[in-house]
């Protein structure tokens, strides 16, 4: 009876350290993961597809300085767009997204382009206000909505159209003569 305790109990123990070893092992991987992502954000090689949220966003910024927006939007919208990516990563690629419309449309305007830049504009102008919504305090977003708004003012939604009054009469709806039709 003492045996099969102490045989069981080896058992059990020789389990529970091979769990902890797996553990360790899978820990590990990780790290070694992280320090693999880490060196390729560090050397400025960082993979545009990866699943690193931190890694794509490198990736991002990178297309971005080498002149390349579609590829850069794509990173930063896919980043904006996971939810397992931490919130201020998220606001940062909308932040950059937002930078990106903003460049391209003064670029447009001032080559005389409206037809590019008035929808560059206003993507950048939401970008801003997403940003700004989240954080108010984000002076950067408050900034370059700014200009981004002395460059194309809002229209308003609702103009005022001048429109003669109608005569005091016609104006007493009360004093109307309805007949009711009655219910079916």
């Amino acid at each position: 009876m003492v045996q099969i305790r102490r045989s069981l109990i080896t058992l059990v123990s020789l389990a529970s350290l091979a769990g902890a070893g797996a553990l360790v092992v899978h820990d590990r991987l990780q790290i070694a993961d992280a320090e693999a992502v880490n060196a390729r954000i560090a050397a400025n090689q960082a993979v545009a597809g990866s699943t690193v949220p931190e890694e794509a966003f490198a990736a991002g910024v990178a297309l971005a300085k080498a002149g390349k927006v579609g590829p850069a939007l794509a990173q930063y919208n896919r980043i904006e767009n996971d939810e397992a990516a931490p919130e201020a990563l998220r606001l940062a690629a909308r932040f950059n997204s937002g930078n990106l419309y903003l460049r391209d449309a003064i670029e447009a305007a001032d080559s005389g382009d409206t037809a590019s830049a008035i929808p560059n504009f206003e993507l950048a102008k939401a970008a801003y206000r997403v940003v700004l919504r989240a954080d108010p305090g984000h002076m950067a977003a408050r900034y370059n909505l700014e200009r981004a708004l002395r460059r194309l003012p809002e229209v308003e939604q609702a103009q005022e159209v001048d429109v003669e009054q109608p005569p005091e009469a016609e104006q007493a709806i009360t004093t109307m003569q309805v007949e009711s039709l009655g219910l079916p």
